[in-house]
């Protein structure tokens, strides 16, 4: 089970002043091309499960791309919880999967995520792009945390928000707010902003 808060920002300027208190310079900055699939008929989202594929740019890094599964995810007060498996998938093959997502029952046979993906939800009219979005985030090493501050690009505009996974969340987000900058608990995640148009 992961438990992260997630505090959204206001704007560019409210994000800009948090990372400056966080020291200016992150520890690394991560492009993130995020793509969520499910079958025809819905199947994972009906049994609140979230497939995911990510494709990670690092300057000066070769891309890395990760398959995740989420399910039973729950936000409240600005505190998520969620049970995730991930795993590394091939970049080609993950490519080949987005353009492609009806390819997934093959590519499962040799990566274990992917069939655990395929045997615990049948897709039988097969698989399809459920959307997409950007996220571009900046990492830091405040107090005993990893602290994640994100711009999540979406067709219908661009939300900011700050990510701390913590087995304390009460206590790390308490401390957060320490900083002036202005902000409110997240009421949805990413996945869910982009599913109903929302910046929320």
């Amino acid at each position: 089970m992961e438990i992260e808060i997630k505090i959204r920002l206001p704007s560019e300027d409210e994000a800009a002043k948090l990372e400056r208190a966080l020291g200016g310079s992150p520890t690394s900055i991560e492009d993130q091309d995020n793509v969520f699939f499910d079958g025809v008929g819905k199947e994972l989202i009906k049994n609140q499960l979230v497939f995911r594929i990510r494709i990670i740019e690092k300057t000066g890094k070769e891309p890395v791309a990760v398959v995740a599964l989420k399910g039973n995810a729950v936000l409240i007060n600005g505190i998520a919880m969620v049970e995730e498996e991930e795993q590394i998938i091939d970049v080609d093959i993950a490519m080949q999967i987005i353009e492609s997502p009806n390819i997934i029952p093959e590519v499962a046979k040799s990566h274990r995520l992917l069939q655990k993906i395929v045997e615990r939800v049948p897709c039988p009219n097969g698989y399809l792009d459920m959307g997409r979005f950007r996220n571009v985030r900046h990492k830091f090493q405040w107090k005993e945390y990893t602290v994640e501050v994100d711009r999540t690009i979406y067709p219908h505009g661009t939300a900011y928000e700050v990510e701390i996974e913590s087995t304390d969340p009460d206590k790390a987000k308490e401390q957060l707010q320490e900083h002036g900058v202005a902000h409110g608990n997240s009421q949805r995640n990413k996945f869910e902003n982009m599913i109903y148009g929302t910046l929320l």
